[in-house]
């Protein structure tokens, strides 16, 4: 796994968790705050370094992990 990613799903008033390339969906979530924070753990533990968190405006923005820490990219 390269990357997840972290996108809406208007239709249900949710947000999903899915991995880049895979129409399955890994989890889903109530808020975007969570399903980001389930993203960066899942990625964590898949040895995933990359999140990209798609926003209600298509607009997207990139969670990098540098060893321990995440660090954000626009």
């Amino acid at each position: 796994m390269d990357e997840l990613h972290v996108v809406p799903d208007t239709r249900k008033a949710t947000w999903r968790v899915e991995e880049a390339g895979c129409a399955a969906v890994r989890s889903e979530h109530r808020t975007a705050t969570e399903a980001e924070s389930a993203a960066r753990s899942q990625a964590a533990r898949n040895g995933a370094d990359r999140v990209v968190v798609h926003d209600r405006y298509a607009r997207t923005r990139e969670i990098i992990r540098r060893g321990r820490r995440w660090l954000q990219r626009r």
